[in-house]
């Protein structure tokens, strides 16, 4: 029997793609993985160490990271990584019990409820729940939809489909779109083919660069070799240090670009998300604390009209009808430029402030743990 040019390109195809993904070349494979999915797979096996110790579980974005991280190595305890610091050895003496974080770089209100709803269940309960907020956790406009982070890619399964649909996906090609990622390793790991090509292209531009006379480099691209190295870590600041005028530049740059248009779609579909986590932690029985954590005004300038407002309303009245004790560290005011390392990140200076805010909320709890539970804003 004649075999159609068709019919033998699909089964190569599939035979491709069943080889790769039986190589170990899945997103299942550690060193497969991008450095977000590798710090939350740091993050769970250390709150796997926790079993049914109830620690105190901190969540969010880099907010909830760099002060951690920061204070910690104030205090003496030097880290390599501030993406692989998953606890708080200053709050932990605070609070008198284990503390794990699971916050991770870039995390959206969304990748939150995936975490809690994966992660935070019988024996991993946590004592309190710390989710710290922020503006950008509802809305970047340099990110895809809520289907397209990292977070999600590493923890959902096609089985998951039913029980995700309404709240992560807007229309049929999204939906589509997830089951080509869930079925077709090639299409999956198509983002990660694509940005190995744009990296070796870049890099063989800047070794190209590199072999010129100085003279005749142009200014732009002498910028980008020097950015290219800059960012090949997100929190890659918090370690080398360098020139604050410099980070803060940097910063603002950054931020720009993620605040650059308001996507209304995206930010309602994290409200959705906000909610849905309100009720889980409900459901569970986790006690949540959600904070909005303090910014700059050189941050909330480069907002889009009308954003940090939209925000900041949103989260007093979803924390109030779900009666979450809800704390607005920006309104206080307590945070000056010198409590930050850029224009969003607490330094160890403001991340001690911030530790020792978090220690009260604890232990204020605590108190209240034998009473019903009201909404409380501070």
């Amino acid at each position: 029997m004649k075999i159609s040019k068709t019919a033998t390109a699909l089964l190569a195809f599939l035979a491709i793609n069943l080889t790769l993904a039986g190589n170990g070349l899945s997103a299942a494979g550690e060193s497969k993985k991008d450095a977000i999915q590798k710090s939350l797979a740091q993050a769970t096996a250390v709150l796997q160490q926790q079993a049914g110790a109830e620690p105190v579980v901190l969540i969010g974005s880099s907010l909830i990271l760099a002060p951690l991280w920061s204070v910690d190595v104030a205090d003496g305890a030097f880290f390599k990584d501030c993406m692989q610091h998953h606890t708080s050895g200053h709050l932990e003496k605070l609070v008198d019990r284990p503390v794990v974080s699971l916050a991770t770089a870039g995390q959206f209100v969304s990748d939150t409820y995936l975490i809690t709803e994966k992660l935070l269940s019988g024996k991993h309960h946590p004592s309190v729940l710390i989710y710290g907020v922020a503006p950008r956790d509802f809305m970047d406009d340099t990110t895809g939809g809520l289907a397209m982070t990292s977070v999600f890619d590493s923890l959902v399964e096609t089985k998951d489909f039913s029980k995700i649909d309404k709240l992560f996906f807007n229309n049929f090609d999204e939906r589509g779109d997830f089951v080509l990622n869930r079925s077709v390793f090639l299409y999956r790991k198509r983002g990660r083919y694509q940005a190995k090509v744009q990296d070796f292209t870049a890099k063989l531009e800047d070794k190209v660069l590199a072999k010129l006379p100085c003279e005749t480099v142009p200014a732009a691209a002498s910028d980008k070799i020097n950015a290219n190295a800059a960012s090949a870590d997100p929190l890659a600041n918090f370690l080398l240090g360098g020139d604050r005028d410099a980070v803060w530049k940097q910063s603002i740059e950054e931020y720009a670009r993620r605040y650059k248009r308001f996507n209304a779609k995206q930010f309602e579909k994290q409200k959705e998300c906000f909610r849905a986590l309100t009720a889980l932690c409900a459901e569970r029985q986790i006690k949540l604390c959600v904070v909005a954590m303090p910014l700059t005004d050189d941050n909330i300038k480069l907002m889009p009209p009308g954003l940090y407002q939209q925000y900041i309303s949103f989260v007093k009245e979803a924390t109030k009808e779900a009666a979450v004790p809800f704390l607005d560290l920006q309104s206080a005011k307590a945070y000056d430029e010198s409590n930050f390392y850029d224009t969003v990140h607490l330094n160890s200076k403001g991340g001690e402030k911030f530790l020792s805010t978090i220690s009260s909320l604890v232990k204020e709890t605590d108190s209240l743990a034998t009473s019903k539970p009201t909404a409380k804003t501070y």
